[in-house]
């Protein structure tokens, strides 16, 4: 486990890479961290000295139309790097971690049959845990009616889901938080449709390559100014016609996508029920809660590398300052 503090972070990640890819020529490098961290931005700055392809781990980027609202990147940068998992379904669209999982490793298969690295890069936990635990994923789509049912429940009486979750897979029940609702719902949807519950149906497997997992990591007074900077960048790049575009198109703002940060608050905004400055408060507010999440869930990671590391798995984690 290596930390690095206090220092001009690229040339060290770089050095980092390099080690890796050469004693493990297919390995694959995973670059995570909480919004505003620079992963981007590190990733673009070493596709100059590695030959890779880079597999986005955004569970916003996958939606086409939402771009402002998700900051992805530019399509100048990604037709010189190539980028995947990036525009793959609309806003309307599903898109679970198991089929997530099937993608990525197709992509991988494929990226290392031409001889080529890949480099996964973004800030989803939940998509990076796909490669990084391995675990085995139950075939099971969406059934929305289920879903829209056990909701309903849930709005009757509040707790009914975990509640229920508790009966049928106790072990799952214990990792998920009762107001973590979707996840619950996720739960018992695997239960109700296989007969079998998630805590059994997911197993950890070991790492399907070598990883090397760098985390980058700002303390939460950079974090939050860089998150503030970037949303005044969102403002003046016109999040507020996108949203409107996408209105226009007959995306309900119910959707799941449309719930996501910037895009709900924006919403608001347009039907009067905030105001400007309580829009971009609101945003602020809800980013930086985000950030928080990823943090602590990313803490995990730490935690391993220091006391109970993954066989052929790599552990590095750059603290950056502004």
């Amino acid at each position: 486990m290596s930390i690095k503090t206090n220092m001009k972070h690229f040339d060290a990640i770089k050095e980092t890479v390099g080690s890796f890819y050469d004693k493990n020529p297919q390995g694959v490098v995973i670059i995570w961290g909480a919004t505003a961290t620079g992963k981007t931005s590190t990733s673009v700055k070493l596709s100059k000295f590695f030959d890779f392809e880079v597999i986005s781990c955004d569970s916003r980027q996958i939606f086409r139309h939402m771009n402002i609202g998700t900051d992805k990147i530019s399509q100048e940068i990604r037709s010189n790097l190539p980028h995947h998992q990036i525009d793959i379904i609309d806003p309307d669209g599903h898109y679970t971690a198991g089929q997530r999982q099937k993608d990525t490793i197709q992509t991988i298969d494929a990226l290392h049959a031409n001889g080529q690295r890949a480099m996964v890069v973004g800030g989803t936990g939940l998509y990076i845990d796909t490669l990084y635990k391995n675990f085995t994923m139950p075939d099971v789509s969406p059934d929305y009616e289920l879903r829209n049912y056990l909701n309903e429940q849930e709005k009757k009486q509040p707790g009914w889901l975990h509640a229920e979750l508790e009966r049928v897979d106790p072990v799952s029940a214990a990792k998920i938080h009762p107001h973590c609702t979707r996840y619950l719902v996720r739960a018992i949807e695997i239960y109700k449709k296989t007969g079998i519950p998630k805590s059994e149906a997911c197993r950890q497997l070991p790492v399907r390559w070598p990883l090397l997992m760098i985390g980058l990591w700002r303390n939460k007074k950079d974090t939050n100014h860089l998150i503030d900077r970037r949303i005044k960048e969102m403002i003046k790049e016109w999040l507020e016609d996108e949203v409107k575009n996408l209105l226009a198109m007959w995306f309900s703002p119910s959707l799941q996508s449309m719930q996501g940060i910037g895009y709900k608050e924006t919403v608001s905004y347009l039907q009067w029920k905030r105001t400007r400055n309580q829009r971009i408060n609101d945003l602020r507010l809800a980013t930086h809660s985000l950030a928080k999440k990823q943090r602590t869930r990313f803490r995990r990671y730490i935690r391993d590398g220091q006391n109970n590391p993954k066989e052929n798995v790599q552990y590095h984690v750059y603290e950056l300052e502004l």
